[in-house]
């Protein structure tokens, strides 16, 4: 023991903590190492100190007093990774983290709820050509290119038997666009409403057009025939002075579009948000 001080054990010593072997072998060392002596002396007389004190000296806060530096000496031996270990984490990072989740959930929730396309009835029909402006024209061959009909809902007029004449956007009040199209099949003129809305549940009450594959629903069955339905965010409308059966045979030359994605009403939901923003 002669190569290393006491330490710790010092206190062991003085507390008679340590048997008999380990005691002789710390008296040893103690005669041998004057660090080692000139503490446990130190500590002894501390400890003889207090124990006869009388001005009142609170023994259990000096015993503290003791123990803490005793601490302090073990803590000094210990390697920093375990002194890291025990302290205290620092959750604020967490809950920051948290906090910005709840954020971008409930700033999400809104986009969806803003995204969603709004409900019409079956009066969007007779009251598009009541919209307050045009917004575009464009006669058969804007038609024919498919650019300014890229986000509405038309047959493919290279293969189809169906013929574009004309077709404008009009801008309700309350912002909507409305699509009014004309077009032809056979000797038939066919007048073509859309709106990007939601079909309201009134529609389930008519009755059914045959259709193959798509779920349109007779608005009027004597001339002028009168057909509506949903197809993706898309309600169409069609009517003409023809046979209800004729008009059929136009609606299902029109295609079927999938429903928006969870991305694609999110992104508009944010458009409309940054549009209600000053």
């Amino acid at each position: 023991m002669s190569g290393r001080h006491l330490g710790d054990r010092i206190h062991d010593l003085l507390d008679g903590r340590l048997n008999r072997d380990k005691t002789y072998a710390a008296m040893a060392h103690l005669g041998e190492c004057e660090q080692c002596a000139a503490r446990f002396h130190e500590l002894r007389a501390a400890r003889e100190a207090l124990s006869t004190a009388e001005a009142g000296i609170d023994m259990s806060f000096a015993q503290r007093l003791l123990d803490r530096e005793r601490i302090a000496q073990i803590a000094a031996q210990e390697p920093p990774s375990r002194i890291r270990a025990v302290q205290p984490k620092d959750h604020r990072p967490v809950i920051a983290a948290s906090m910005a989740g709840v954020a971008a959930s409930i700033l999400i929730a809104v986009a969806w709820v803003l995204g969603a396309p709004a409900q019409v009835g079956l009066e969007f029909v007779t009251t598009a050509s009541g919209a307050a402006q045009p917004v575009a024209h464009m006669g058969a061959q804007g038609m024919r290119s498919g650019d300014q009909l890229r986000s509405w809902i038309h047959p493919d007029f290279s293969e189809s038997r169906i013929v574009p004449i004309e077709a404008k956007v009009l801008q309700r009040a309350n912002g909507s666009n409305v699509l009014v199209a004309t077009m032809l099949h056979g000797a038939d003129v066919i007048v073509v409403t859309e709106e990007h809305a939601r079909l309201a549940p009134v529609v389930d009450q008519l009755p059914r057009a045959a259709v193959d594959g798509i779920e349109a629903y007779v608005l009027n069955v004597a001339e002028p025939a009168q057909l509506v339905w949903q197809t993706g965010d898309v309600v169409i409308a069609l009517g003409c002075e023809c046979p209800l059966a004729a008009l059929e045979a136009v609606a299902a030359e029109f295609p079927t579009a999938d429903e928006p994605s969870f991305v694609d009403r999110i992104g508009e939901g944010f458009h409309e948000l940054a549009d209600l923003l000053p």
